[in-house]
């Protein structure tokens, strides 16, 4: 399943890079893959609680059996492998950006 989350990625990437060779819209390359990038590490920050207080994720901890917080990890390991060829590129082509400016 690990594999496979990358590939999507990857193809992701893939798909919005040959837009941008076919259309010369690298705007909208960055911004698809942007979003492509942060909208499952958002995902997997809700899920995994970063955004609230300790108390409250203790507490959300304390509250779950044992099979919701594998399905939670796992979920949470797929989003961030999802958005992590996205991400990667997204960061090649910010240095290329900040190389050649």
């Amino acid at each position: 399943m690990n594999l496979k989350l990358i590939i999507v990625g990857l193809l992701n990437t893939l798909c919005a890079v040959i837009y941008g060779f076919v259309t010369s819209d690298w705007d909208m390359v960055l911004k698809v893959i942007g979003v492509s990038a942060l909208l499952p590490l958002l995902v997997a920050g809700l899920l995994s609680g970063a955004f609230v207080s300790g108390d409250r994720n203790r507490a959300n901890y304390h509250s779950e059996n044992k099979m919701d917080n594998d399905d939670k990890r796992k979920w949470i390991i797929g989003l961030v492998l999802l958005s992590a060829p996205n991400a990667a590129f997204l960061l090649v082509l910010i240095i290329i950006g900040l190389i050649t400016y």
